[in-house]
């Protein structure tokens, strides 16, 4: 984590080729144990992009009931996949790999991309690959596995999927009575939450502007939170707020608001800081052996159910 101290600049095209180059030798040196971790791939959806990989957790950490930890990735609306194209081949299987050998079913699902699709229909592939987790519980039952905790799902968004994550709680089209009584918690990690002519360098104004059809501020959650019908507020699930210590400005500003929005509505929440993370590093650093506090920070938020 010192070289990642090291690295100036907080822009994430600026720091994505410094800090992947940092981590790869670390994957690549547990390469054997990442790619062995138990994973089967399902589709949930027609589309060739409906695809999700489910992460077991060794036998020996099962415990009666086996909580479920459904990750969404960024990649700024337009890119991202479960497991990123070489050399990084090994992202998000580390992922996997980690949260799995903490005793969640990891499960990482792909979703659709702009400019292939618009808001929020990214937010509604997350909500169908919810739905089938819920759906076939089946499914889950490999490794040791007898229980999946289908009635308390543990949804983590990171960046762009953090965005992706709270659209599909409280967008009412995007409501649904099967799912959304069974979701637990979520975790929203270094969002883009607010939008501002400052940040649009860091946010990508222009693929942004086009997910969201040129409607950025109205549905970004800053503003999606402000404006939600009351019950639907009063039904969100707990929520865990979490930002890198190095984010850009931009996203600790925006994080900082929509957790003031929060409080605003009467919605509590909890926090954490991943110290000494970039946006980036928070990821590629699992099954490093380097930087994993954060992680135990939300293994423990989720296991402290109220």
């Amino acid at each position: 984590m010192q070289r990642v101290a090291q690295l100036q600049e907080r822009e994430i095209y600026k720091i994505i080729f410094p800090t992947v180059g940092i981590f790869l030798p670390l994957l690549e040196a547990n390469k054997e144990a990442i790619l062995k971790t138990p994973k089967r791939t399902f589709a949930y959806g027609p589309a060739p992009r409906h695809k999700l990989d489910v992460y077991y957790p060794p036998e020996s950490t099962i415990e009666d009931q086996t909580k479920i930890l459904v990750f969404c990735y960024g990649g700024g609306f337009t890119s991202g996949s479960r497991t990123l194209p070489a050399p990084a081949e090994l992202s998000y299987g580390n992922l996997g790999m980690h949260f799995s050998r903490k005793g969640f079913i990891t499960i990482v699902p792909d979703y659709r991309l702009s400019p292939e699709v618009k808001h929020p229909e990214q937010a509604a592939d997350i909500r169908d690959a919810l739905l089938w987790v819920v759906e076939n519980p089946q499914s889950l039952l490999f490794n040791g596995v007898t229980n999946p905790d289908i009635n308390s799902l543990y949804v983590m968004g990171h960046s762009a999927g953090a965005v992706n994550v709270f659209s599909m709680l409280a967008s009412p089209e995007l409501y649904s009575d099967v799912l959304h009584p069974k979701i637990g918690g979520v975790i929203l990690f270094s969002g883009a939450y607010a939008y501002d002519a400052t940040s649009l360098p860091t946010l990508q104004a222009s693929t942004v502007k086009e997910y969201f059809a040129g409607e950025v501020t109205s549905k970004l959650p800053l503003s999606v939170l402000q404006t939600a019908d009351a019950n639907r507020v009063a039904s969100f699930p707990r929520i865990l707020l979490g930002v890198s210590e190095r984010d850009p400005q931009s996203f600790l500003d925006g994080s900082k608001m929509f957790s003031d929005a929060l409080v605003a509505r009467g919605v509590k929440h909890e926090q954490f800081i991943a110290e000494g993370h970039n946006h980036l590093s928070v990821t590629f650093c699992l099954g490093t052996g380097e930087g994993e506090e954060w992680s135990a920070d939300v293994a423990r938020w989720i296991s402290n159910t109220v």
